[in-house]
């Protein structure tokens, strides 16, 4: 089990340092190319986009890996595949629509310009790229292979990249570094379908059903729901400081959060290894389970540690990759760095609730982290800008962690093992 985990989350890592080796440049030339201000509305157009990723994922994978087995013929992720296509692609249609009604004070300076809902408009293409990657990352994981969705990621940032250095060469708008971000994405799912079919010789073809999908609805949306809470006390506090702040502001944070939002990867990369051999642990035998999730939460606290410090020199040198304008971003990242274990404890409590049937807890544990979160940004951002959020993001992750962990330790969160039957929703 631990030679899986770290072979999975190895890959995962050695594919998020190229990726982010690949996205910190980009960020370097397009903060330098736009400074703080555009790249704040850099910001806000993925900020917002963001949001809609969250709806298309709505906790599908997790069970997708639950019902489907290796012994399966692979028509549970058609039907996967042919939801998301529809949910996604309704998705862009509506951020492209809602975008249009977001208010904006040119006097000031605040919310969305109609450049930034023009790019709104192009990033929403990647709605539907994003939710197509996620269903191939659902084989991936079920069968441990994440290296297979490295090598799609890896070509898929690398070809961003090319794109931006393009842009920057041509001293091209912002559309033109938002369009990089499509055609990335359509790299990354053009290439997972394929590794798909050529490894697992899985049909990618969807398949609609009504009565599937209203059973993967209907088991899916306590994950789903808690997912949409999570991200609404994560990024509420770009949106806030939009409509309180300059733009400048925002590209401000926006550069501390990128640094942050890399390391962040690591914890999930960790968890999502875990899930199917915990998942599988959990019923064969209780003893077991419990020994190795106590051993898996100490060695992730110990990583989590080494991260921190990682992200703390990484603040210092900030100011030198993009200039002394955004030497304020530092204070933030060191901020967001100290709540570094926060995170990844959580990671593995939630996919812990998901294995004991108990995903319906964790609407209400994010639904308070986000009450908690939307509440102190309100009061405090107005006010101290984005160094309030990023204390409220830690302060609001060390509250969620804090309830995961008594869901865990009650009669209600341990359950009881049962087995899962598969291919119960066809």
């Amino acid at each position: 089990m631990f030679k899986k985990v770290i072979y999975n989350t190895a890959s995962q890592i050695v594919g998020k340092f190229t990726t982010a080796t690949s996205s910190l440049i980009i960020t370097i030339l397009i903060g330098r190319t736009l400074g703080p201000a555009g790249y704040g509305d850099f910001t806000k157009i993925f900020t917002f986009v963001g949001y809609f990723y969250t709806f298309a994922d709505f906790g599908f994978n997790a069970i997708y890996i639950k019902q489907e087995t290796k012994s399966e013929t692979g028509n549970l992720i058609r039907y996967l595949f042919g939801l998301r296509l529809l949910i996604s692609i309704s998705l862009a249609i509506a951020a492209m629509l809602i975008s249009l009604a977001l208010p904006y004070n040119s006097a000031l300076g605040l919310g969305f310009s109609p450049l930034v809902k023009v790019g709104i408009a192009i990033a929403s293409l990647t709605i539907i790229t994003q939710a197509l990657f996620t269903t191939a990352n659902a084989v991936f994981q079920k069968n441990l292979r994440y290296d297979l969705s490295t090598i799609a990621s890896v070509i898929g940032t690398f070809l961003i990249l090319a794109l931006t250095i393009l842009a920057v060469l041509e001293k091209s708008p912002i559309f033109f570094y938002v369009a990089a971000y499509v055609f990335g994405g359509i790299t990354f799912v053009t290439i997972a379908y394929f590794l798909i079919l050529k490894k697992f010789n899985l049909s990618i073809l969807p398949l609609f059903s009504k009565t599937v999908f209203q059973k993967l609805l209907s088991a899916a949306w306590p994950i789903g729901m808690a997912l949409i809470f999570n991200l609404i006390y994560f990024r509420v506090d770009v949106l806030i400081l939009s409509y309180t702040w300059p733009s400048q502001e925002v590209g401000l944070y926006g550069i501390a959060y990128q640094f942050f939002e890399v390391a962040l990867a690591v914890p999930i990369f960790f968890a999502n290894a875990l899930y199917p051999l915990l998942s599988n642990l959990y019923i064969q035998s209780q003893s077991e389970y419990q020994k190795q999730t106590k051993l898996w939460t100490l060695i992730l606290f110990v990583f989590s540690l080494a991260l921190s410090l990682a992200l703390m020199v990484a603040a210092e040198i900030i100011p030198i990759l993009l200039g002394s304008r955004f030497a304020p971003s530092k204070t933030a990242l060191i901020i967001l760095a100290l709540g570094m274990p926060f995170f990844f404890i959580s990671a593995l409590f939630w996919h812990m609730i998901i294995i004991h049937n108990k995903q319906k807890t964790l609407i209400a544990i994010y639904g308070l982290g986000a009450i908690f979160n939307i509440t102190s940004n309100l009061i405090f951002i107005p006010k101290y800008g984005f160094l309030a959020a990023a204390i409220t993001t830690v302060a609001s992750e060390a509250l969620v962690l804090l309830l995961l962990a008594l869901v865990l330790k009650s009669p209600f969160g341990r359950g009881i093992p049962s087995p899962v039957a598969p291919n119960t929703l066809e």
